[in-house]
């Protein structure tokens, strides 16, 4: 007599959504997990009983963990995991995984968008348009910049980069100047098949080859303490003055106070931010940068397209299946 092979009911994994899901995301969670939503930001009631969590943007504290006695797995949304104590996961054993790749193309168009925004202008030019002011001709755009042919820097070789890279050397013929002290062997075959060997090269050092070379910088690299203002005063001081600086990133890899002077006094022609240290961003905070022409912001929406958001929601449930209903967990961080 045939047996029945799907888990029942009782025996399977207790799962909370710390934040809302998409709803094929939730099918599928519900499907595989006993799935309990966390009702706010202050229901604390998934730590008595969660085996896994998922999390798109909640931070899960060391008291958070400390207090999940059941925990054994985190899945994240998306590839940044600094909301996350990850240091206290591993010390507590918990296995915490990342989404990577999914967003990829969302985030790397944005950087792209955000690029040629700050080079034309777009966004001032619309600007004036929209207010009514007059005598707005084709002259106020003549100090823009062409990218055609520009060499773009680029801080963090995984998947997003790659996709950045990708999308400037096919768009603009660029060539690519490539810094990640981490990046593996099969990571950097993948960018030379990706790119032809003259349009890329492999820096070791950040003040001396790519800053002062490159004119465009993009950042894609996590939030850690050795990244933290990792690019300040002195950092932009060695960029070019024609340099666009894209943040697509983390808040707090670039001092913001510093940049800020920096547009202001013209040490570098632009930037182009999509991650704050404060986020969401507020006139009331970033009223300096909100006063500069030559900055165009966005309040963190890299990944932030429909498609992509599903795809994101339906992988990290994936993650969390394969690791407590299949025991093969990947993508783990820690």
């Amino acid at each position: 007599m045939p047996t029945n092979t799907q888990p029942q009911h009782r025996d399977k994994p207790i799962v909370y959504a710390l934040d809302p899901l998409q709803p094929s995301a939730q099918a599928l969670a519900e499907k595989h997990f006993r799935l309990r939503i966390r009702a706010n930001a202050d229901d604390n009631e998934w730590q008595a009983h969660a085996e896994g969590i998922l999390v798109r943007g909640s931070y899960v504290t060391a008291r958070d963990l400390e207090g999940a006695t059941r925990l054994r797995f985190i899945a994240k949304h998306g590839v940044g995991v600094d909301k996350i104590d990850a240091h206290t996961a591993k010390r507590l054993g918990i296995r915490v995984m990342n989404t990577p790749g999914v967003n990829a193309i969302a985030v790397a168009e944005l950087a792209l968008a955000l690029t040629m925004s700050v080079a034309r202008k777009i966004s001032t030019i619309d600007r004036k348009i929209r207010s009514g002011e007059e005598g707005i001709t084709k002259s106020i755009g003549l100090d823009g910049l062409t990218l055609h042919g520009r060499t773009i820097g680029i801080l963090g070789g995984g998947n997003i980069g790659l996709a950045v890279g990708q999308m400037f050397h096919r768009c603009f013929g660029s060539s690519v100047l490539l810094y990640d002290p981490y990046i593996t062997p099969t990571a950097k075959a993948l960018w030379i098949s990706s790119i032809p060997s003259e349009k890329i090269s492999f820096v070791d050092d950040l003040e001396r080859e790519l800053y002062p070379r490159a004119d465009i910088i993009s950042l894609h690299i996590p939030l850690l303490p050795s990244t933290r203002g990792l690019i300040g005063a002195r950092q932009l001081r060695m960029m070019k003055p024609t340099a666009i600086l894209i943040n697509t990133a983390r808040g707090g890899i670039v001092d913001e106070t510093d940049l800020l002077h920096a547009l202001r006094d013209g040490t570098i022609y632009g930037a182009g931010l999509d991650a704050f240290e404060i986020e969401p961003p507020t006139l009331e905070v970033y009223s300096g940068f909100a006063e500069c022409d030559n900055v165009v912001m966005t309040p963190h929406i890299g990944a932030g397209n429909a498609d992509t958001q599903v795809a994101c929601n339906l992988a990290m449930v994936q993650h969390l299946v394969d690791a407590l209903v299949h025991d093969t967990p990947r993508d783990c961080v820690c």
